[in-house]
Parts: C-alpha cells; sequence; structure tokens
C-alpha cells in the first residue's frame, strides 16, 4: 500500500519541477547526527517528488518538523511559497526505524497539491480536488517477530530516543577517616587516629543518560587520591539520578546516588587500612553549552562510605569539585 500511494504521489507532480530549499528540520535533537539525517531523507525525498533541492535561498521551501507522541514519533511537512503554507502531510514512525518511511511520506504528501515553479507561477495537479477526503495510512510494525501485528506502543519494553554522554572531569577534594580511637587488644595497643581533613585531586567519570529534558540516569565514579606522608584513597561508584532546572544551553542540576565504595589510610591500624562497603552521594551543579553535542560541567559532590555492610559505626566521607566535559 506504501509504495502504491508513492508511486500516485509521484506520478501526480511529475513534470512540475521547481528548486526545493530544505530548511534545517526542528525537533530531530534525540542524537547529534539526527538534524543531519533528517535534511538528507528530506532531499532525497524532494528529488523523488520530481523537484530539485537546493541549499541556497528559493521560493519554494520545504520546512520539516518532529514531535514525540507516546513512544511515537510525529513527522509534519510543509511547503512554504513565499512564506505561506500551501501545502502539508503528516506521517507516525512507530520507532525510530521507521523514520525514513514517515519523512518519506510526510514530504510526497506536503508536494502533492501543489508545486511552485522556476518563474513564479503555481501549478495543480489535474487531478487534485478539495472535495476528495485526505487518505491517512496507518501500518503498526512487529518488533516480536511473532507476526502478531500488535501495536508496539503497547509494548512495556519499546525503546523511546535518549541523549547519553560520558564525562570525564578532575579537581580537588577534601575527605575525613573515622576516629579510630585508642584501644587494646590482648596486650596489642593500637595507635589513636583522630578524625582529621587531608587535601586530594580527584578524578570523575561518568555516564549520564538523559532519559527526559529535566531527567537524566547516571552512574558516577569519583577518585579521591592524596600522597602525603601516608598514601590514602577514597573511591565511590553511584548509580542514580539528575534533575535539570532547565532545558536551555546553561543549566544547573542536582543529583544523588548509592552503590559501594572503598577507603584506604595508611595511617589506620593494621586492621583498618582498608574498607570496603556500601557508599552514597550527592552533587550539584552547572551544565555550559548543553544543547551542543560537547558540553562543559562545573560541579561538586559529596561522598559517603561506611566500612562494612552490617555497620554503620565508620563513615569516611569526601567532598570535592571539579570541571568536566561531557561529550
Amino acid at each position: 500500500m506504501k509504495k502504491i500511494l508513492s508511486s500516485l504521489l509521484f506520478l501526480a507532480v511529475f513534470g512540475f519541477s521547481a528548486e526545493v530549499q530544505v530548511l534545517n528540520p526542528s525537533g530531530a535533537d534525540f542524537s547529534p547526527d539526527a538534524p543531519d539525517m533528517v535534511k538528507t531523507i528530506v532531499r532525497a525525498a524532494i528529488q523523488q517528488t520530481g523537484n530539485t533541492p537546493v541549499d541556497g535561498f528559493a521560493d519554494v521551501q520545504a520546512r520539516t518538523n518532529l514531535m514525540t507522541l507516546g513512544s511515537s514519533i510525529v513527522v509534519v511537512c510543509e511547503q512554504v511559497v513565499n512564506g505561506t503554507v500551501v501545502g502539508s502531510g503528516k506521517e507516525k514512525a512507530a520507532t525510530l526505524d521507521d523514520i525514513d518511511v514517515a519523512i518519506e511520506i510526510a514530504v510526497k504528501s506536503a508536494f502533492a497539491n501543489s508545486v511552485q515553479s522556476g518563474d513564479g507561477a503555481a501549478y495543480a495537479p489535474a487531478a487534485a480536488s478539495t472535495s476528495e477526503p485526505e487518505v491517512v495510512a496507518v501500518y503498526y510494525v512487529d518488533k516480536s517477530g511473532s507476526g502478531s501485528g500488535e501495536d508496539p506502543n503497547d509494548n512495556f519494553a519499546h525503546k523511546r530516543p535518549t541523549r547519553n554522554y560520558v564525562s570525564y572531569g578532575l579537581g580537588i577534594a577534601a575527605w575525613h577517616n573515622w576516629d579510630e580511637g585508642s584501644y587494646h587488644e590482648g596486650d596489642t595497643k593500637y595507635k589513636n587516629v583522630k578524625m582529621d581533613w587531608d587535601q586530594a585531586f580527584v578524578f570523575h567519570y561518568a555516564r549520564i543518560f538523559e532519559v527526559a529534558p529535566i531527567a537524566a540516569i547516571t552512574i558516577v565514579n569519583n577518585m579521591n587520591i592524596s600522597f602525603s606522608d601516608y598514601f590514602q584513597w577514597h573511591e565511590t561508584f553511584l548509580i542514580g539520578g539528575r534533575f535539570f532546572f532547565s532545558s536551555g544551553a546553561v543549566t544547573p542540576y542536582v543529583g544523588a546516588g548509592i552503590g559501594l565504595g572503598m577507603q584506604t589510610d595508611e595511617r589506620m591500624s593494621d586492621d583498618n587500612d582498608f574498607a570496603i562497603g556500601m557508599a552514597a552521594g550527592a552533587e550539584v551543579g552547572i551544565i555550559l553549552f548543553r544543547n551542543s553535542s560537547v558540553q562543559l560541567e562545573i560541579g561538586g559532590a559529596w561522598d559517603a562510605l561506611w566500612d562494612g555492610f552490617d555497620s554503620f559505626d565508620h563513615r569516611f566521607g569526601a567532598g570535592s569539585a571539579y570541571v568536566a566535559i561531557n561529550y
């Protein structure tokens, strides 16, 4: 049915060739290369209508907009002549795999009714009639392989487009041990190590999965290390989320996570110089150039690590500030 519909649209406009300026699409932000990909598909569809896509200005323009509706993507293409919309087409893509077909149908529908010639005169195919009802093709794609033809929008595991970034950063940190105190075990007296704060460097690594314009799932690793009189190392691996206060180019955020951590401090007693256990943390910061595929992040974090899994008496903590690149 799609091939028959495409052939009829092509025959209706064949011979009325015009130069068409393909405008940059809006709403194609589900991946860094999506705008160029959509524009290329639109250009190919314009050629199939018998017209010539051009990069420079032309009296006839193709304007494309992509919108997310539930788990589907709606493609709307408009034919604009001297600032006036003279034709439009709309098609729904159930998944990103179907976006090329939806764009092609929407473009051909937009250019089926009228085409602007090079001398400024408008033509309409003789077969076109405003009294004819609009034909809408509705189709479903079965991703399960069962051949049931069920609506994929009802599939709980249906994928949605997301942005994801890898983040690397460096900064400074200050962290503390726990007050070990002095105690005896048999005839051995362990040294008394008071809680204190030490300066360190921090290496920041994260994976950021933006599932919505104001929310993201995060995997964060902060490693604090110090080379003073004693070797000290504090590292946490946290899974959590972020909340963005806006969706603009400059975006403040807050976040939190929970996971595991490791700690070593040569000043502690031999039995307590290494710790591993549950960890938690919070973060706050600001992202610059968030609308770009490469972002600059200025952030701060607080990590807490408890020695062991059955007691919260021994707690290490670290605060850090860093500058990171997200790409």
